[in-house]
């Protein structure tokens, strides 16, 4: 696996752990971490149970930008949707299964928006420019409107009414 580029400076960052980026948490010691090595306090995580970077490397200002479009946008509008939905269950796995059909609608309006690929539409790779841009996509979006363009996509069109 190649290592992730700093996207500051171009430099490929170097693999280390929790005990070095997060010295004070000692739950995340052993957690691997992608650190670039010329930028002060960049570096980016890794999908759990492995060394596969979740992204790019980001400072402090770009992971801000990350965490709160995800707390602030993305993740109320899965996270909710089984309420917001109009769902009526609450059977708990009825609910994760929903909350996962949500996420990945999310997403995939999040990178119809943006102009991105489903898989490129990921927090961890969003630079400073696209987590602004991402905020205003979902500015005052609400999960039915994405089910509805789940549902209906590009295929939507106006329908006629018919006379009484």
């Amino acid at each position: 696996m190649a290592a992730p580029i700093c996207p500051a400076c171009g430099t490929a960052a170097r693999l280390t752990d929790g005990r070095e980026i997060y010295p004070h948490r000692k739950d995340l010691a052993d957690k691997p971490i992608w650190a670039c090595t010329v930028c002060e306090d960049t570096y980016v995580g890794c999908h759990p149970g492995t060394e596969e970077p979740l992204g790019f490397p980001a400072d402090g200002a770009l992971r801000e930008a990350r965490i709160l479009l995800h707390h602030r946008r993305i993740d109320p509008l899965w996270k909710n949707a089984p309420e917001t939905g109009g769902y009526n269950t609450t059977d708990d796995g009825a609910v994760n299964v929903i909350r996962k059909a949500a996420r990945g609608r999310v997403y995939g309006f999040l990178a119809e928006r943006m102009g991105l690929t489903r898989d490129t539409c990921h927090t961890a790779m969003f630079t400073l420019e696209q987590c602004r841009e991402a905020w205003v996509a979902l500015n005052g979006v609400t999960y039915p409107q994405i089910r509805d363009w789940a549902k209906f996509g590009d295929r939507r069109k106006p329908t006629k009414r018919r006379a009484a």
